[in-house]
């Protein structure tokens, strides 16, 4: 079995939800006396959402690394790392690919600590504790998910090069093997299992909660290829009652905490994100690429195009803000669009295509964009295409595209790259540290 030495293992010092980890430690050790009561735990819970509002994370990079890998947008300014994911040639020093792994991994680290030591707490009733541990589950499989689609094979459930799931806190140094794809499946969806069993519906979607758990395990359950229950799971959030599709697509991206938002990262003007300062210097670091921008001319879209901004030669993203002080807008991890979107597809891969339509024409008429016919999913191909192009429209620069390239077998004919391509590797910085016991993904030797 494939093992490397977890080196992100972490070291909790929870004092404040802003000092959660040791951030100048290479090799994280976790510190056994973080979490001993109620008031402790709260701080590690807190912690966990601080270590996912991380720039690297969903502070704004994991999805502009995306939109970048797709061709949706562009490096615009000199930052060799954008450039090198705009190109599609990522080496394995790639700074941004090391930064997210590693803050990756210290949100696991936090949630493993709040799983090792909440139940056994006193002065906490069986609810609190419930939540604590379902919030937990909930970040450590939607984490696990992002790591497995980014560095493993996740459309092959035959494949070794999965991730590695460290799943209790470590007091020092010790090899994890890295997973199979299947079992790093099977991981994450036991967590966000659990996090639903655990977890209830609230009002606020900054938090987790059941029906967020059940819209990343519809996804999961997507990119698993398991068509029935990733319908099953799309159509429970659809039909949950806790959230319904705005009126106004514009909306979705101004409105916080509104009735289509399902997850979001909370952040203020003290607790900023980084998208304003990647899109609003000037130039910005990211720009919408000239390929994006002749997709929705080509289809005359006029309500989604308005998210977009041009300036002169270069367009610019306003879907989180459209000014340098844009640095307290949210991001939204799942929205319900998306359900409809997972609910269409999995139709579509069970051969009742005809019954995907209304889901995807519920979207384009909210853009004010006319109904599909039949013939656009017709044939295999043409079927394809059309999920691509609605998920395009509909989740641009939310860091989608370029794995639905990837899974619908459509990257190396659409981008032009070699098929190893289609994850990134181990960074670099983790391959020296584990002195030849981590295995690179394939074709990054």
């Amino acid at each position: 079995m494939r093992k490397f030495i977890l080196t992100l293992v972490g070291s909790l010092t929870l004092l404040s939800a802003c000092n959660v980890l040791d951030q100048e430690s290479e090799v994280l050790i976790l510190n056994e006396n973080a979490i001993t009561d109620a008031a402790s735990a709260e701080s590690a819970l807190n912690g966990l959402y601080d270590a996912l509002q991380s720039g690297s994370l969903y502070g704004g990079r994991w999805a502009m690394a995306s939109e970048l890998l797709a061709n949706n947008a562009r490096a615009a300014a000199f930052q060799q790392f954008w450039a090198e994911l705009y190109r599609g040639i990522v080496p394995t020093a790639n700074a941004h690919v090391e930064d997210a792994y590693v803050a990756a991994y210290r949100a696991v680290v936090t949630a493993n600590a709040i799983l090792a030591a909440v139940p056994d707490l006193s002065g906490m009733t069986e609810s609190e504790k419930g939540r604590l541990t379902g919030t937990a589950h909930f970040v450590r499989g939607l984490v696990f998910f992002e790591l497995l689609r980014r560095h493993g094979e996740f459309w092959d459930q035959s494949s070794a090069f999965g991730v590695a799931l460290p799943l209790v806190p470590a007091t020092e140094i010790v090899e994890i093997p890295r997973s199979s794809v299947a079992e790093t499946y099977t991981q994450i969806v036991s967590d966000l299992e659990t996090a639903i069993s655990s977890l209830s519906d609230q009002g606020d979607k900054f938090y987790a909660s059941q029906g967020a758990a059940e819209a990343i395990l519809a996804r999961v359950r997507l990119y698993e290829g398991n068509y029935a229950e990733a319908e099953r799971l799309a159509t429970a959030v659809i039909d949950n009652g806790s959230y319904s599709l705005l009126a106004d697509y514009n909306e979705v991206y101004t409105v916080e905490n509104s009735a289509e938002a399902i997850f979001e990262i909370e952040f203020t003007l003290q607790d900023q994100n980084i998208w304003a300062d990647d899109m609003y210097l000037t130039p910005p670091e990211v720009a919408v690429s000239t390929d994006l921008v002749s997709f929705f001319n080509a289809r005359g879209e006029a309500e989604r195009g308005l998210l977009f901004e041009d300036l002169g030669g270069i367009v610019r993203c306003t879907k989180y803000g459209n000014s340098p002080d844009a640095d307290g807008e949210n991001t939204l991890v799942a929205r319900l669009s998306e359900m409809y979107l997972i609910r269409a597809e999995a139709l579509a891969m069970q051969g009742a295509t005809t019954d995907a339509l209304p889901d995807l024409n519920e979207l384009r008429n909210r853009a004010g964009m006319p109904d599909l016919s039949p013939a656009s999913v017709s044939s295999e191909s043409a079927l394809v295409n059309t999920l691509l192009d609605e998920r395009r429209a509909e989740l641009a620069f939310e860091g989608h595209y370029w794995f639905d390239l990837v899974r619908l077998g459509q990257m190396e004919s659409t981008l032009s790259l070699d098929a190893f391509r289609r994850i990134l590797p181990i960074p670099q910085r983790e391959m020296n540290i584990t002195d030849g016991t981590m295995v690179q993904n394939p074709g990054y030797n």
